[in-house]
């Protein structure tokens, strides 16, 4: 009888143990398959001094690559770090086919200060996050083999507010932007056209497809946003349409300076980032911002004939 009640408090001390396991094991976030890093990817973290205060960024290339390669920079969402949006994004596989360079810089607490009061802990501390996102492609491009003339912005969520903005301020930096789950939150007066992908769930509860005009910082509509782009880059022609699994997308395409604006639609998503798992390779969002962001590259800067002596 001893030797039972022994082994019944043995067993009760371990409840606590085992339960914390399993709280463990429920909060851990998922992570998607895109997070396997590719055979001889390099990743490095960078850290750079911006308005006084030490920011971090990780880049991630193909180990022994010499020729210039596109350069993607990723935002990621309010809430998020790089990490999350490098698990959930899918992009890794342009690494390890040697198409691209990656570059997933980290918000202060989280967060973007995109503008418009626009959002969390960095909007409430006026981070200098435009700075930060151009000493980012800076420090990229002084690292690594990059092609300056193909360098694309792509952003999601809060990360996509502050795409629209950053480029919109740079337009001889970044050749295209795509950006998911998120709009501009004023208009852009560059003169540059400026190549964007917008792409955006009608389900979505955080970026309402028809605008949140009393929103703090108030939202657009999906129609409008693409309606403010299309005149920016004097998009005038009709847009040609197709579907990819769930996905609609319209282009308008022919625009000023060979410019196009494209808008892809899931009618039954909501705010998540579009994956692989969830929707098929072409309709993920991955596949489409690349198809997208890919064919355009900056003007190659004027030739200058050097003075003679």
């Amino acid at each position: 009888m001893a030797s039972r009640r022994r082994a019944l408090l043995r067993a009760l001390r371990l409840v606590p143990f085992l339960l914390l396991i399993a709280i463990v094991a429920v909060s851990s976030p998922a992570r998607d398959d895109s997070a396997t890093l590719p055979v001889g990817t390099v990743v490095t973290t960078h850290t750079i001094a911006v308005g006084g205060v030490s920011r971090t960024f990780r880049t991630y290339a193909l180990e022994g690559a010499n020729s210039p390669l596109p350069l993607i920079v990723v935002l990621h969402g309010r809430g998020q770090s790089a990490d999350t949006v490098l698990a959930r994004t899918g992009f890794l596989g342009l690494v390890g086919d040697g198409r691209a360079v990656l570059a997933f810089p980290d918000g202060v607490g989280r967060s973007w200060n995109a503008g418009g009061g626009c959002c969390g802990v960095a909007a409430q501390r006026a981070e200098p996050d435009q700075e930060f996102v151009t000493d980012v492609v800076a420090a990229t491009v002084k690292a690594l083999p990059v092609d300056r003339r193909r360098i694309y912005l792509v952003g999601y969520s809060n990360g996509g507010k502050l795409a629209y903005a950053e480029s919109c301020t740079h337009p001889t930096t970044f050749a295209a932007v795509a950006t998911y789950g998120s709009v501009p939150l004023q208009p852009c007066d560059a003169p540059q056209a400026r190549p964007v992908l917008i792409g955006a769930g009608q389900l979505d509860p955080i970026l309402p497809y028809r605008g949140q005009p009393r929103g703090r910082p108030p939202l657009p509509s999906i129609d409008t946003a693409v309606a403010e782009l299309r005149a920016q880059d004097g998009c005038t022609a009709t847009p040609s349409e197709r579907r990819d699994g769930p996905a609609v997308i319209r282009r308008w395409a022919g625009c000023r300076d060979g410019s196009a604006v494209e808008l892809v639609v899931y009618p039954h998503l909501g705010h998540d980032w579009p994956t692989v798992s969830e929707v098929g390779t072409d309709a993920a969002v991955a596949t489409l911002a690349w198809d997208f962001l890919a064919p355009f590259h900056l003007p190659a800067p004027p030739h200058t004939t050097p003075p003679t002596a």
